[in-house]
């Protein structure tokens, strides 16, 4: 059984108050999900070509050859070229946290929920509240393809949208005996640490609009065009669960 505990919050005012009630610490640490699905980096997703290792650094390789030119600063470590090709998109073994808890609500539902054989499925945000151990701070020295145990770091501010987003990063260790890595929910160091809130699905398109009060919404959470173009197209526009 899971040691994590299990809370519903119906409404942004439920969800603000559980956090000010809850999270008093100042480095906790949040995960919105559109659904509740288990906490494991998106190369652990991917349906790869070869053995996890060998494909993670075949496409760590590509990456560093290739996007020299793209890049304005040269990266000066392996956290450094990890943080920024999972910024990009790449798969890594890394996985996205926040410190801001309104950002973490807009991203499990700023979209309609997902609907899936007939069941529609609620949202989630993670709530993870770390020891002093669990940061990889003592041990920057080392590769994060080589950590011991799960660690938690802040990366450089290698992009504007880490700065707005106040973007963290869980980097898995791998279970190279069983070609995995574990859920964090699963990870004995880390589940009494978390903490689930559902997001009823009746719920996200209400959330949605009252985020966008606060300020919180693609153009300020993607400080780029992109995020400013889906903005202005979702202010003039409806979703599927707002009519």
């Amino acid at each position: 059984m899971p040691s994590y505990k299990t809370y519903t919050v119906k409404t942004t005012t439920e969800y603000v108050e559980f956090i000010c009630e809850n999270c008093k610490p100042d480095d906790v640490l949040f995960r919105g999900q559109p659904v509740d699905k288990p906490l494991l980096p998106k190369l652990a997703r991917l349906d790869l070509k070869e053995l996890t290792l060998d494909a993670e650094q075949k496409m760590m390789r590509e990456f560093k050859r290739r996007v020299v030119p793209l890049l304005s600063a040269q990266p000066k470590s392996s956290w450094d070229w990890l943080a920024i090709a999972q910024h990009h998109g790449m798969a890594t073994r890394l996985l996205d946290w926040t410190l801001n808890p309104l950002a973490a609500l807009w991203f499990a539902v700023n979209k309609p929920p997902t609907k899936e054989k007939g069941k529609v499925h609620p949202g989630v945000v993670w709530v993870l509240v770390p020891k002093p151990s669990d940061y990889a701070v003592a041990s920057m020295r080392e590769s994060p393809f080589k950590v011991n145990r799960t660690k938690i770091f802040r990366p450089k501010h290698v992009a504007a949208r880490l700065v707005t987003q106040a973007g963290w990063f869980t980097v898995h260790k791998f279970m190279k005996t069983q070609d995995r890595f574990i859920p964090l929910e699963s990870n004995k160091a880390y589940s009494s640490k978390l903490t689930k809130l559902r997001i009823p699905p009746k719920r996200f398109w209400e959330m949605r609009f009252e985020l966008d009060r606060f300020n919180v919404n693609a153009a300020t959470l993607f400080p780029d065009v992109d995020g400013l173009c889906t903005h202005i197209q979702w202010l003039n526009s409806y979703l599927e669960d707002e009519r």
